[in-house]
């Protein structure tokens, strides 16, 4: 599998999941060292803040360690890893969408009190980035961005809670929930799940746990719901 230039569209997360598909396929093996950055930065043609972003990326996901003054090496790989190279994510049928939202629904809320409890002053300001990337992407009606933005606020809410497990289960299933929540956007309108949010942010800044945990609940039953109602179980 070769490398190919980057579309100038999300690009960060372009090279996140180029860079990720080489190594779940094997190009780069465990233990192996990732092209240098500047080799990467002139064969994706893009700049090298956003191979870097990708690289950390990378690492929050526990698929390679960065270690000082040699590189970027991949990490043996846990079962959540090699389920993401296996399962076709563009076959993917409503049910199995379904499935995610459903787990989605018993998980998420139990993460987010866990991340405002973990949050730092710096992750607090990456989750507000984030979400006024969403806002931006909703004012302009841009709904691909706008999925993409909303999965990484979500994957940057599992990350918050530093717990490994969790990290690799969000970086399996979002990879799965994007498909669904690029329906409801099309179906709902730019403005689903952006109320939930801004609640969720606040229940953060706040250091409310109990609140995080009630607003993400109801986050996740309401996006199941929704996609339920226009996606009927056969």
């Amino acid at each position: 599998m070769a490398l190919k230039p980057i579309k100038r569209v999300n690009i960060a997360e372009q090279v996140f999941e180029q860079l990720r598909e080489q190594i779940l396929h094997g190009t780069w093996k465990e233990g192996e060292k990732l092209p240098s950055e500047q080799e990467l930065t002139e064969t994706l043609g893009v700049s090298r803040s956003s191979v870097r972003q990708a690289i950390r990326t990378l690492a929050d996901y526990g698929l390679v360690e960065t270690r000082n003054g040699t590189g970027t090496y991949v990490k043996r790989q846990i079962s959540g890893n090699y389920m993401m190279n296996i399962v076709p994510l563009g076959d993917l049928q409503t049910e199995d969408i379904i499935e995610v939202l459903d787990f989605l629904c018993l998980i998420e809320d139990s993460v987010a009190a866990m991340a405002v409890e973990r949050c730092t002053p710096s992750d607090l300001s990456e989750l507000q980035e984030i979400h006024s990337r969403l806002l931006a992407a909703r004012d302009q009606r841009d709904l691909e961005t706008l999925t993409a933005v909303d999965v990484e606020f979500h994957s940057k809410i599992a990350m918050i809670t530093q717990n490994s497990l969790v990290t690799q289960t969000y970086a399996l299933l979002l990879a799965f929930l994007q498909p669904a929540m690029r329906r409801i956007y099309m179906t709902l309108g730019a403005e689903e799940g952006i109320p939930y949010h801004e609640r969720l942010i606040e229940a953060f800044c706040a250091h409310d746990a109990a609140r995080a945990k009630q607003v993400m609940h109801d986050h996740a039953q309401n996006r199941r719901e929704k996609f339920l109602a226009t996606n009927e179980r056969k």
